[in-house]
């Protein structure tokens, strides 16, 4: 009786466990994500959006999720949602080259070349030979009236890519607006010699004082 008293005797309770949903398959995330690139082909970006957030929200995986949701507010002209995307998707994988340089285009539509600068940098750490990054950055100095740093940028690219057109015209022009005539002869006359007709080349051949 007095353990009765000290431990009174409770009613049993039944406990209801609710089952976690199951995990969608790979099949099924597979449908939702082909339904995004679909919806895309079609010109549907907010319906491709969607998908791709529904994708997300039912397991599917985070860093891709971000990235495509990236791309496709970046086509959307949704440029801060973009750049924002991509900089999620980069927390999750910091070394993504594809989406450093998402970020690099969501920013440079923004038209801001100090933080159009620092995200091509940012790139140009993981892949020092990026191509767009090198001439980003080579033609924000340009821009800015910063003809030697543009140079060394544009000749910085032409290590990586010595038959890219634009780059020899970036380089020689900067090389002619920096003062420095001879190195921006020898670049157009290799610019010249592979394309005749390449716009503004052969004056500024002759600028620089060639013949």
């Amino acid at each position: 009786m007095l353990l009765r008293l000290l431990f009174p005797v409770l009613p049993l309770t039944v406990l209801t466990v609710c089952a976690a949903p199951p995990a969608p398959s790979p099949a099924e995330l597979g449908k939702l994500w082909l339904a995004s690139v679909q919806a895309e082909k079609a010109l549907d970006y907010p319906g491709a959006l969607k998908q791709v957030n529904g994708f997300a929200q039912n397991g599917g995986d985070p860093f891709m999720a971000a990235l495509r949701a990236g791309w496709l507010l970046y086509i959307s002209a949704d440029y801060h949602k973009a750049e924002a995307s991509y900089a999620k998707s980069l927390q999750l994988q910091p070394g993504s080259v594809n989406a450093l340089l998402g970020a690099l285009n969501a920013v440079r539509a923004q038209l801001d070349p100090a933080k159009t600068e620092r995200a091509a940098q940012a790139l140009l750490q993981v892949e020092g030979s990026n191509y767009n990054a090198l001439m980003t950055v080579a033609g924000i100095h340009y821009a800015a009236a910063d003809y030697r740093k543009a140079a060394s940028a544009y000749r910085r690219a032409l290590v990586h890519y010595p038959d890219d057109f634009d780059a020899l015209s970036g380089s020689a022009w900067s090389s002619l607006n920096a003062g420095d005539k001879a190195a921006a002869v020898l670049d157009f006359t290799r610019l010249l010699s592979v394309s005749p007709e390449y716009p503004q080349a052969q004056s500024g051949f002759q600028k620089a004082g060639g013949r």
